[in-house]
């Protein structure tokens, strides 16, 4: 069982013992809309600042909604590096998934992933493995937490910005294709795609760039 899904049968557990409803958790706890709520009820994410105050203040024990443990018991002093460590083992396994998600819409002929990074929250490329620079043709960690919009052609940018604008779960997957800024002032066409991560304790999402050469 993941940690997420954990913490949601929990969620669910407490607040229909309290409340008796969703709908009732909402009125309570100032959530104006209750499909809000569908995202952590169907451990597709963990609560961020908010949401655990919301908790908090409603008279949720925390601690046992996000680890299992009731307050006052000894708490597993590594639960929240399992948790990141659990979070990286999936960003680790979406490049997988993402090569699948490109196999299905292809044609069968060419499914080869040729470079990959993560994006944060605000767009930045925050890990490489060093392919994405290969693949543009820039020197090692010449590409190291700048914003992706700066290696999108300025043409191509706002479809990215229209989808991401949409709101968006975990495990979403979008794909596009654009032409990126290469080292030597040019541009390549590539198709690639975005596998969508809910950050662990947090509202943000992470993102999973898989990337291959177009036509």
């Amino acid at each position: 069982m993941s940690v997420s899904s954990g913490f949601s049968q929990r969620l669910r557990e407490y607040i229909l013992k309290k409340h008796g409803s969703i709908n009732a958790f909402c009125r309570a706890t100032g959530i104006k809309y209750p499909a809000q709520m569908t995202p952590y009820l169907k451990g597709k994410c963990l609560p961020g600042k908010k949401m655990l105050e919301r908790l908090r203040v409603d008279g949720a024990d925390l601690q046992w909604l996000l680890y299992g443990v009731l307050n006052g018991q000894a708490s597993p002093p590594l639960s929240n590096t399992l948790i990141i460590s659990r979070y990286r083992m999936d960003v680790d396994n979406l490049l997988r998934q993402v090569r699948q998600h490109l196999a299905k819409i292809d044609d069968g002929s060419r499914t080869t992933v040729e470079a990959y990074a993560v994006i944060d929250h605000a767009g930045r490329i925050v890990d490489l493995t060093g392919s994405l620079e290969k693949f543009l043709g820039y020197d090692s960690g010449a590409l190291s937490e700048i914003m992706l919009e700066s290696i999108i052609h300025s043409d191509d940018f706002p479809v990215l910005r229209g989808a991401l604008q949409q709101p968006r779960f975990d495990d979403d997957i979008l794909s596009f294709s654009s032409r990126f800024l290469m080292g030597d002032g040019g541009y390549v066409k590539a198709d690639w795609s975005l596998y969508i991560k809910c950050m662990p304790m947090s509202d943000l999402n992470e993102y999973a760039l898989i990337l291959r050469r177009s036509g």
